[in-house]
């Protein structure tokens, strides 16, 4: 991309999957028009869901033996990590309580799930339009339906009323936290509001290739229309 065209920036983005440090800039329109034909899916396209899953990396052994901790403590702790709880704090570790926040943490990373479907999607020369997708449990897409993009621009508009431009996004290997590895494409930031027709929005759009070649949609929103308020997202992966 040349530099001319874009002013880029970084920032620590609040995902669903913690704070992850990404570089944005501003795409050129001819690049951007280009690249979305390539990412944006097929009509008909076969893509798999992803699930979230969340896994404790714990450190904390050596600092409690460091600080000559309680070993019974301790054990108890390791105890219920195993069994996939999240353990709570006790002095008795020989740790602050901040030291016991950064030794166990909570990672949430992205993994397919083997369920399978097809995207109702049609486009032409100027847009895409998102439909009902097709296929056992495609109900958790349903949330895309409604969207549309246009082509030339990247204008998203949302059937509350709303809109956004994408930016450009890169997230590097050594800044990932979710297990994909580093991926670029595009993200769009939703927020609005219209106290006139009693709908409102808050969500995040983003289509990323990662180094394997396929393609993460992401969507996820929380949405008041006429009145009645809605929270969903839902990840998928389809190679084109």
């Amino acid at each position: 991309m040349r530099a001319a065209h874009f002013r880029a920036s970084y920032l620590l983005l609040l995902t669903g999957f913690g704070l992850v440090q990404v570089s944005l800039a501003q795409p050129d329109r001819l690049d951007l028009k280009a690249r979305l034909a390539a990412l944006l899916p097929l009509p008909g396209q076969q893509a798999q869901f992803m699930d979230t899953r969340s896994r404790l990396l714990v450190t904390l052994q050596q600092r409690v033996f460091e600080e000559n901790g309680d070993p019974v403590v301790l054990a108890d702790k390791l105890k219920q990590i195993e069994q996939g709880k999240v353990p709570s704090y006790d002095e008795r570790l020989g740790i602050t309580r901040a030291e016991f926040q950064r030794y166990v943490v909570i990672q949430k990373t992205l993994e397919p799930s083997g369920r399978t479907f097809r995207l109702s999607v049609s486009r032409d020369a100027l847009h895409l339009v998102f439909g009902d997708a097709q296929g056992a449990g495609a109900q958790a897409a349903s949330i895309l339906k409604g969207l549309v993009i246009d082509l030339n621009t990247g204008e998203l508009k949302t059937p509350e009323g709303f809109g956004a431009r994408p930016t450009t996004v890169l997230v590097a290997a050594n800044e990932d936290v979710t297990g994909l590895g580093q991926r670029s494409g595009y993200t769009w930031m939703l927020k609005g509001s219209n106290p006139t027709t009693m709908n409102a929005m808050d969500g995040r759009l983003s289509l990323l290739q990662l180094r394997s070649g396929q393609v993460l949609l992401s969507y996820s929103r929380v949405s008041i229309l006429k009145g009645r308020v809605s929270e969903a997202a839902v990840n998928i992966l389809y190679k084109r």
